[in-house]
């Protein structure tokens, strides 16, 4: 008796297209869903740090190499700022201020910006700054 071998099923091609299509939906998820963030101050260049806490500063209080405080591109003082955020956050018992200062501020200016804020009200204040470059 002859025995004869049996032909293997062709294996079809698998599609990349389904895989292509889930890939396109997660990119338009994730543009959907993602945090936007204000961009930042352009006249500000950020101070510079070694080790620092990544994070980012929406809704900061800018503050130029010249002392002139910015928020959302529009020129303000320490008490209006204050106020604003005050309003926004109604029911905050600690208000969190954080200040994006251009490196080239003369500390001392920082300080009495710093200051200012903590007399207008502000609890907590922290000062944003960028990583250096290792």
């Amino acid at each position: 008796m002859l025995r004869l071998a049996r032909p293997r099923p062709t294996r079809q091609r698998e599609s990349t297209i389904a895989l292509i299509n889930i890939v396109f939906l997660m990119l338009i998820f994730f543009l959907v869903a993602g945090t936007l963030t204000p961009p930042l101050d352009n006249e500000v260049d950020l101070i510079t740090t070694a080790d620092a806490e990544r994070s980012e500063p929406p809704g900061s209080l800018f503050v130029t190499e010249t002392g002139e405080m910015r928020a959302n591109g529009e020129k303000v003082d320490a008490a209006g700022f204050v106020a604003a955020k005050r309003n926004d956050a109604a029911e905050a018992q600690d208000l969190e201020i954080t200040v994006a200062a251009d490196r080239n501020l003369p500390a001392a200016r920082l300080v009495d910006i710093v200051g200012a804020l903590k007399a207008a009200g502000a609890s907590r204040i922290s000062i944003v700054t960028e990583r250096a470059a290792e």
